[in-house]
């Protein structure tokens, strides 16, 4: 039935991407113009909240349906371990604004190798287009928004 209705295809993985920028957004607009969330919260959540978003890309790259290579199995890994290592340091009280940093550099390293290793070789780029590079320029963007 819904299907007759003529409504738009709607593509829910790309919709519900971008739906994880509302956070950032959120307190971006939190910092600027409502004041209600202790900036300590705020950092601490967005922090956490980056890290759950670099662990989930890399998780993306795991087909396990298949077996995959080594080296992808790998880079899957390293975003996990680097979370653990950004989490160990946040808790030892490390610089806020470095952490956030890191973050940022390594959001840039992750999209470069995804895309010299996962886009360059194929014709469908549309996903990195589309998706992945926008989503991923948008959060640095937040990120750098939110630590200034």
């Amino acid at each position: 039935f819904i299907n007759h209705l003529m409504l738009p295809k709607v593509n829910y993985q790309y919709f519900i991407s971008y739906l994880g920028l509302v956070p950032f957004i959120f307190i971006i607009i939190n910092k600027y113009f409502l004041f209600t969330i202790n900036e300590d919260i705020s950092r601490q959540f967005i922090f956490h909240y980056s890290i759950i978003i670099l662990v989930f890309i890399g998780a993306t790259n795991w087909n396990l349906s298949k077996k995959i290579s080594s080296l992808i199995t790998i880079y899957g890994f390293l975003p996990s371990l680097f979370a653990v290592v950004m989490i160990i340091l946040n808790l030892f009280n490390f610089t806020f604004n470095y952490l956030i940093l890191s973050i940022i550099i390594f959001f840039c390293v992750q999209l470069l190798i995804d895309y010299l290793y996962i886009y360059l070789s194929t014709q469908e780029k549309k996903p990195f287009i589309s998706l992945r590079f926008p989503l991923t320029l948008l959060i640095i963007i937040c990120l750098i928004l939110i630590i200034q």
